[in-house]
């Protein structure tokens, strides 16, 4: 079994067909985490975890979202849903789309929130973290908090670190082709690492729709850069997922 830990099936991407992603994720025995980012994605998600029993879904808000109403609003409903979703996030910073200090330091008093709620509710976090890895790490640290560091985009020094207090790194299907991700592979034990594709986006061949079934490409190039088995790295980055979300059955 593979584990994709993040991806967006709620996403407009898959509307006509998101059925059939599914089954190719099912039928090639990928389980798959889906990461909606807002409350309108909730039906959405809902219905698609109703109707597959490899699909589980997390609720959070897209780091660059900074409108107060929204933030509230994503909190309140990840309490109405504690019992169904697997954890929060994606939550975060991004600092690549939002430049000014105003605007990032309203993402650091949101994130703190959501890193609140996680304490609160017991719920793990699923952590977006672009171009902010410091802050990130050093925030999750000063609140005693581990995450699933999403399609992590630091460097091996940042990963390390976060892996020390308990972070996972997920690395995304696009480790075929993108170096740094392949050096992050290499350097982290299959103890710290995970498995996306953050589908539709970051696929294993450039300019192409990713969807789930493809996080088999980036256990396959996983182990061919470790000198293992894709059957260890499927079964340790699976069996890490599992334990960090309590998906346990």
């Amino acid at each position: 079994m593979l584990f994709d830990a993040h991806c967006h099936l709620s996403f407009p991407e898959f509307d006509k067909d998101r059925d059939e992603v599914v089954e190719r994720a099912l039928a090639n025995d990928v389980s798959i985490i889906n990461s909606s980012v807002s409350v309108q994605e909730i039906d959405k998600a809902r219905s698609v975890k109703e109707r597959y029993g490899n699909v589980h879904w997390t609720l959070g808000l897209s780091a660059s979202e900074t409108d107060n109403e929204k933030v509230d609003g994503t909190i309140d409903a990840i309490r109405k849903y504690r019992s169904e979703i697997c954890g929060i996030g994606e939550v975060g910073l991004d600092y690549y789309w939002v430049k000014d200090e105003k605007g990032r330091a309203r993402e650091r008093e949101n994130f703190l929130k959501f890193i609140r709620l996680s304490k609160e509710t017991g719920l793990p976090l699923i952590v977006h973290s672009r171009d902010a890895e410091e802050d990130c790490i050093r925030m999750l640290e000063e609140n005693g908090r581990k995450a699933l560091m999403h399609c992590f985009s630091g460097t091996v020094e940042q990963a390390m670190r976060a892996a020390s207090f308990g972070c996972l790194i997920s690395v995304p299907a696009n480790v075929t082709r993108v170096g740094s991700r392949q050096a992050l592979a290499m350097a982290l034990p299959l103890e710290s690492l995970v498995l996306e594709t953050d589908a539709p986006y970051l696929p294993p061949v450039h300019n192409t729709r990713n969807e789930p079934s493809n996080v088999a490409c980036g256990a396959g190039k996983i182990a061919e850069l470790k000198g293992i088995s894709f059957e260890q790295v499927s079964q340790k980055t699976s069996e890490n997922v599992r334990n960090f979300l309590s998906l346990h059955k």
